[in-house]
C-alpha cells in the first residue's frame, strides 16, 4: 500500500515541489476560507517551522507568488501571512508522500476539526492571533516535537 494523501492548495501553487510549503499553503487556505480573506494571520515562528521545517531557508519558494501570498516578520518569534481570495474551483489536489508531512497535515486537520483554531475557543481570538504571540500554551504544537521518529 502506498502511503500518500492528497491535499487541496490554490492552483497557483501546484508546481511547488516542497511538500512542507504545500502543507502550509493548504492550512492557510483552510484558515482563510473559515475566517476571511485578505487578512493578516499571525503564527508563532516555531509552529511554522514545525509545519514546514526551516521557512527562512525556503521562503524564496513563495517569492514568485508575492501578489497572491505575502509573508511578514513583525517580531522575532512571529510570522504573518496574507493571501488573496481563492475560490473553491481554483483549488487543486496535490499528492503528499513524505510521512512527516502526512503526520503534520493530519495533526493540523485535527486542530481545525476540534476547534483549536476556532474564533470562539474559550471566548478568545484564534491562536494565530497576535494577542497570543508570547504565550506558549497557544502554540499549535504544544507538548511534543513531531519531528521525532
Amino acid at each position: 500500500m502506498e502511503d500518500t494523501i492528497k491535499i487541496k492548495v490554490p492552483n497557483w501553487a501546484e508546481d511547488i515541489k516542497d511538500e512542507g510549503i504545500l502543507v502550509l499553503l493548504a492550512l492557510l487556505t483552510k484558515i482563510n476560507h473559515r475566517y476571511g480573506w485578505e487578512e493578516w494571520y499571525n503564527f508563532h515562528r516555531s509552529d511554522v517551522n514545525k509545519i514546514k521545517g526551516n521557512l527562512q531557508k525556503t521562503s524564496h519558494h513563495l517569492d514568485p507568488y508575492w501578489p497572491l501570498i505575502q509573508v511578514a516578520k513583525p517580531y522575532n518569534d512571529e510570522l504573518q501571512f496574507k493571501m488573496k481570495r481563492v475560490f473553491k474551483h481554483d483549488l487543486v489536489s496535490v499528492k503528499i508522500e513524505d510521512p512527516r508531512q502526512i503526520r503534520v497535515w493530519c495533526y493540523l486537520v485535527g486542530c481545525l476539526n476540534h476547534n483549536l483554531l476556532d474564533k470562539d475557543f474559550y471566548g478568545a481570538r484564534p491562536p494565530q492571533s497576535s494577542a497570543f504571540t508570547n504565550e506558549d500554551e497557544h502554540h499549535l504544537f504544544r507538548s511534543y516535537d513531531i519531528t521525532d521518529g
